[in-house]
């Protein structure tokens, strides 16, 4: 061997013999005042708001301003003189911004002098500028030092039945292996290169020793300090020892705010036990859960759980841990978990934060999300947000509201039930649901697309349809009224099932279904005439993201909640920009509004203004399906769109209807949320409209004759170019209106 490869052998040894001594001095830092029950560093992922801009004009209302600064922690004083403080003199506010920066916004320090009146609030910076941000607020913190509920357990106190199922689950060698499985490191290397190099095959040993000393980054060092780790780690202890430090430290689910970690509180958590009194058929829910908490957590999906259990059973039996009579025992055992106790107050951001977790665990894995320290930036507006959970929870039975800024798609709010504690299932967005009416503005829009106009008669006669299998669909029209013949606009305004389906014969489903696919509804869809009566599910967030093409002058929207993600040292991790794409024309979006106005001025949303006090322009269309199973109602007002959804989880038919279940708590939470507010006309586009009178009933240009002459929206070209023959003028005209003559 040349005197060249044994220098570079010798220098090698000496790397990895310091890199050892590092790890090993490592190990003996964190370790000496570790007590069984101890954890090794965890930083808790941060969920922020979005911050609040206050600019020249704005209205947003002074005791809305104040309550944010208070949750901020802003403190009232005499005079402003360090960030952080504020005086409130009304109409004034003096404030001292303590500035931010996130990867989206930036305010420095300053003081600000701000003034609210009839033209909305006026700005008084040294800068000059035109608008001020109040910093984002902390809304989630998940793990980490300040929210983790942990109670360690010894290793005397952990059941056998549980060490076996998390050795069934989680590392089948454990009481063999030295700290690490070659031969599954071998088989997992082999799965990983072949998928693109994702690392796996950790025992219960190299997971401890990851979670207590190290990074989540998938790396090759990372791996070999883990697997060195390990082994110091079953040198220093011994099996029931490390498997009792392993169970004390997993993280296992989220009681809202605050972390379940270790199993002696998951035990406690999920069924108001000791970990000694956990059944079998508990201690393998409790050991499936550790592979994703959040998958196969029992209160937000128990099948999925149940599913797991079972299999973790399973390998129970082939690892001859339990014998067939106990799985048999264990499958048939079913889940019962523990009240979860009342809390004082509620927490609005509950289902908005936990569809961002939902969403961030898609592309992170949970150790990375739970305990290393991630910085989230959303759209979450606090106020907004305040004010969907406060009219939720008036709803008779469940309800879910979304709200976008149909601008770019940003949800500022989501409630996706009246209690997430009593339930984390997220009816905005986990609920599957026939639209119902709500549906047909597509109808309608995809007819104007394709030359209809709002004075298209429309055959609206009780009729009958053929099904497969020779049986015979029989719509009605809601109420068992029929108009013989309506308008289109008349049809969408007073939901006329017949009418719609006349429109829809004549259009055909797949021009129907290409037309809401292109504006954002991504469920599958109908392919028969009930596609038009929205017989397809979808869910509340998919389908209010849709009308925003109507909303915002033609153009499909993402829904977005993630701004951005940045790790614990502040770099750019994630940038969740929202796209915008043209699909229809600004005239017939505003066309369609158009005829969305008139289903709240004089159709089944009109007890808008009529019962529940509402007195601005808004466009929307309400949904019921059959025997009241659902009840819907997506609306906007120019700059704000929200969406409703009520009914029963286990889609009974319990009468709720969109007008008198869905209707209200859109008004209860609009008129909060444009509180103070001047009322804004939808502003119809340069170009592409034009307006002639129409005689309604004939739907063609009304004449001298014409006992009510309305004027009619027209996409240009389309405007009728006959005249009114019903009503003809003159002495003959006056003298047949005079005798009903026909």
């Amino acid at each position: 061997m040349s005197k060249r490869r044994i220098f570079i052998l010798l220098a090698a040894a000496a790397v990895l013999a310091g890199l050892a001594a590092w790890l090993l001095l490592l190990a003996e830092y964190k370790l000496s005042g570790l007590a069984l029950g101890g954890l090794g560093e965890a930083f808790s992922t941060k969920i922020y708001s979005a911050p609040f801009e206050v600019g020249k004009g704005s209205f947003a209302a002074p005791a809305s301003l104040l309550r944010r600064l208070g949750r901020l922690g802003y403190r009232a004083v005499e005079k402003p003189s360090a960030p952080g403080e504020y005086v409130w003199l009304e109409p004034a506010l003096e404030v001292y911004l303590r500035g931010f920066r996130t990867p989206s916004a930036r305010q420095e320090p300053l003081k600000a002098e701000l003034e609210y009146g009839a033209a909305g609030w006026e700005i008084n910076t040294a800068s000059g500028a035109a608008a001020v941000l109040l910093e984002p607020e902390l809304v989630m913190e998940l793990s980490g030092p300040d929210k983790v509920r942990r109670e360690p357990v010894e290793a005397r106190d952990i059941p056998e039945k549980l060490r076996s199922a998390v050795i069934a689950a989680e590392d089948k060698r454990f009481l063999n292996h030295h700290g690490v499985d070659l031969k599954a490191v071998a088989g997992a290397l082999w799965r990983d290169l072949t998928r693109r190099g994702v690392w796996g095959g950790s025992t219960i040993t190299q997971q401890l020793a990851k979670n207590l000393f190290l990074t989540p980054r998938r790396t090759l060092r990372r791996k070999l300090s883990e697997a060195f780790l390990a082994f110091y780690l079953e040198l220093r202890y011994s099996k029931p020892e490390i498997m009792a430090l392993y169970l004390n430290h997993i993280y296992l689910g989220q009681d809202g705010p605050v972390s379940v970690a270790g199993i002696r509180s998951a035990a406690k958590f999920y069924f108001g036990k000791e970990p000694a009194g956990l059944s079998l058929a508990e201690c393998a829910l409790l050991a499936g859960m550790i592979r994703s908490p959040y998958l196969y957590n029992p209160r937000s999906d128990p099948g999925r759980s149940m599913a797991r259990r079972n299999n973790v059973l399973s390998r129970m039996l082939e690892n001859g841990l339990i014998d067939r009579e106990e799985r048999a025992a264990a499958v048939t055992e079913p889940l019962s978990l523990a009240e979860i106790p009342a809390r004082p107050g509620k927490d609005d951001n509950a289902y908005f934060t936990a569809e961002v977790v939902r969403l961030l665990l898609k592309t992170r894995d949970e150790d990375e999300l739970f305990r290393f320290g991630l910085s989230v930036h959303t759209t979450l507006d606090t106020e907004l947000q305040s004010a969907a959970a406060r009219a939720v929870r008036q709803a008779r039975y469940e309800a879910a509201l979304v709200v976008l800024d149909p601008a770019n798609g940003s949800v500022p709010a989501l409630a996706g039930g009246k209690d997430y504690y009593v339930s984390q299932f997220n009816r905005a967005t986990q609920a599957m649901r026939q639209p119902g009416s709500a549906f047909k503005p597509f109808v309608y829009g995809a007819a104007l697309e394709a030359g209809f106009t709002p004075a298209t008669l429309l055959d609206d006669a009780k009729k009958s349809y053929p099904n497969p299998g020779g049986k015979v669909w029989e719509p009605r029209n809601y109420g068992g009224v029929y108009y013989g013949t309506s308008t289109l606009r008349l049809a969408l305004a007073r939901s006329l099932n017949s009418a719609t389906l006349d429109l829809a014969s004549r259009l055909g489903p797949p021009a129907i279904t290409d037309f809401a696919r292109r504006l954002g509804v991504k469920s599958p869809l109908e392919n028969s005439l009930a596609v038009a009566l929205g017989a397809s599910e979808v869910n509340l967030l998919e389908l209010t993201a849709a009308y925003a093409p109507f909303a915002n002058g033609g153009f499909r929207v993402e829904p977005v909640l993630i701004t951005a993600v940045e790790d614990a040292r502040g770099g750019l991790l994630e940038y969740g920009a929202g796209g915008r794409t043209p699909v229809i024309k600004p005239a017939l979006a505003y066309l369609a509004t158009s005829l969305l106005e008139s289903a709240v001025s004089e159709g089944t949303a009109s007890g808008l203004g009529g019962v529940y006090g509402w007195d601005r322009p808004a466009a929307g269309k309400t949904g019921t399906t059959t025997g009241g199973r659902d009840a819907w109602f997506i609306g906007y007002t120019p700059g704000l769109l929200a969406g409703v959804w009520a009914g029963d989880d286990s889609n009974r038919a319990v009468g709720v209807v969109g007008a008198g279940d869905a209707l209200p708590l859109w008004a209860e939470f609009m008129k909060a949320a444009l509180e103070g507010r001047p009322a804004e006309k939808f502003a119809p586009p340069a170009e592409g409209l034009v307006s002639v009178k129409i005689d309604p009933v004939s739907g063609l240009l009304a004449v001298a004759g014409c006992p009510e002459r309305r004027p009619e929206l027209f996409l240009a070209g389309t405007e009728p170019a006959g005249k009114c023959p019903l009503h003809p003028r003159g002495l003959k005209g006056w003298f047949k209106r005079l005798f009903g003559i026909k």
